[in-house]
């Protein structure tokens, strides 16, 4: 009978194996890769769609602002920081930290707006304050009067797509 005897050490592999284990890696890697790229999705490598413009955003709030119909003291006020809100998206004027009067006298000075546009926005605001500040209650008439101004405003203020295509050349 003989003893047991201890291991002799690992057996070396021979070269052609080495090369078949570093495919299997390899492989292994590449369907792992393809298996966490389904798991995401195709949307998860896309880029996101870009922001909405200041007027795709007030156009929707006017009409999420109508569709509602608070109100009328949260009507006109929502109604000013609507188009308060627009004004500092499209032109850069920081109309929503400002008192009425600040903000009229700064767009005085500047020439984004039209005449008729700055006087059509001065008497909308005024009308806002005056139900806001001073507990004013305009009627029905008033209010749809009010909120045709604010989007006719809006609306009129927009970037033109001729204009955009335009100046860049």
């Amino acid at each position: 009978m003989q003893d047991i005897h201890d291991i002799k050490g690992l057996v070396p592999l021979p070269h052609d194996l080495w090369w078949l284990l570093l495919l299997l890696i390899l492989v292994m890697v590449v369907a792992a890769a393809f298996w966490i790229w389904k798991r995401r999705g195709p949307a998860a490598w896309t880029t996101a769609a870009p922001p909405p413009t200041p007027y795709e955003t007030a156009i929707r709030s006017l009409q999420q602002l109508l569709e509602e119909n608070p109100p009328v003291e949260e009507f006109y006020t929502r109604l000013s920081d609507i188009v308060r809100r627009y004004l500092e998206g499209q032109l850069g004027l920081r109309a929503p930290e400002r008192t009425t009067e600040e903000f009229l006298y700064e767009m005085s000075q500047d020439r984004a707006l039209s005449a008729e546009h700055k006087e059509l926005l001065g008497a909308f605001l005024q009308e806002s304050d005056l139900v806001k500040f001073a507990r004013f209650r305009p009627g029905e008439d008033d209010k749809k009067r009010v909120f045709d101004a604010a989007e006719r405003f809006v609306r009129d203020t927009q970037p033109r797509v001729q204009e955009e295509a335009v100046a860049p050349a």
